[in-house]
């Protein structure tokens, strides 16, 4: 469809969860800023005015479902995020995508680049964004029992995230804790994987917005990993919301109460946590380089 010559877009249609709302409104400004367009080109290209856009951008409305194909082609959006949208914007299919493992990571990549304040907690391994790639060929993806080309594409895709993490104009303050069974796994690695590893981790500890700890003591029944994204300071953030894979069906938990209780439970562990630095000079010196 030529430009200017579209129909009018702006219909609000309703989605059930608040992420699901808010990945649609920030899926929408990121790949329009990403196009080069203002509010009011984009507004020009679909037949509708720049406060429509606006209201799209803050979650206020959202396009229909049947629009999102003239949206995918002005914004250059991918197949998957195309499909992704479309399927949101259907809220017949919310519950679907609560069980959808894909849709999860996407939703944890846009969190990432949009959260103030985030928390993840990483019982058994090295948490993603401070993996390096010989780690992941050699743990998640044995542990995994991956294929190859799905352990490149989660390579990939891991490394993606972390580069956008470190990218951010406005980083987040990023806490790191790591069971004390993940750093002594180390050893089982060849030297070299094991310090270029540890040298990774070090570098982003030593970042000013981030910091890393290990901890030996696991809070009841928090066993298992999850991760807390709230909004900070920044304006384009989620609502607060935890993530986990095991503990409920909805991987993206977003009720208040529950989000307390993981909170808590988070805050906790975290007085536990020694200082990674501390915690390899005092217990794991051979891993040092």
């Amino acid at each position: 469809m030529e430009p200017h010559q579209s129909k009018s877009i702006g219909s609000s249609t309703m989605i059930r969860a608040r992420l699901m709302r808010w990945f649609v409104a920030v899926s929408l400004r990121d790949a329009r800023i990403a196009a080069g367009l203002t509010q009011a080109e984009a507004g020009q290209e679909f037949g509708c005015s720049s406060q429509t856009i606006y209201y799209w951008e803050k979650g206020e409305r959202h396009p229909k479902s049947s629009e999102v194909s003239q949206i995918a082609e002005t914004y250059h959006l991918t197949a998957e995020n195309k499909r992704y949208l479309k399927l949101v914007l259907e809220k017949k299919d919310s519950q679907r995508l609560e069980a959808d493992a894909r849709f999860h990571a996407m939703a944890l990549a846009k969190a990432e680049l949009h959260s103030g304040i985030i928390f993840k907690y990483e019982p058994h391994l090295v948490p993603g964004p401070l993996q390096t790639r010989y780690y992941h060929d050699l743990v998640p993806q044995a542990a995994e029992q991956l294929e190859l080309s799905e352990s490149e594409k989660g390579w990939k895709f891991k490394y993606g995230r972390r580069t956008a993490i470190r990218g951010r104009k406005n980083p987040p303050d990023i806490q790191y804790l790591i069971g004390d069974s993940a750093i002594y796994l180390l050893r089982t690695l060849p030297k070299s994987v094991q310090r270029e590893l540890v040298d990774q981790m070090l570098a982003d500890d030593e970042l000013p917005n981030v910091e890393v700890r290990v901890i030996a003591s696991f809070h009841t029944g928090r066993n298992t990993p999850f991760s807390v994204y709230k909004p900070g300071k920044s304006k384009t953030a989620p609502p607060t919301f935890v993530y986990s894979e095991i503990l409920h069906g909805s991987w993206c938990i977003e009720e208040d109460n529950l989000v307390a209780l993981y909170d808590d439970a988070g805050r906790a562990m975290w007085r536990l946590g020694i200082p990674l630095k501390e915690f390899l000079h005092e217990n794991c010196r051979d891993l040092l380089a």
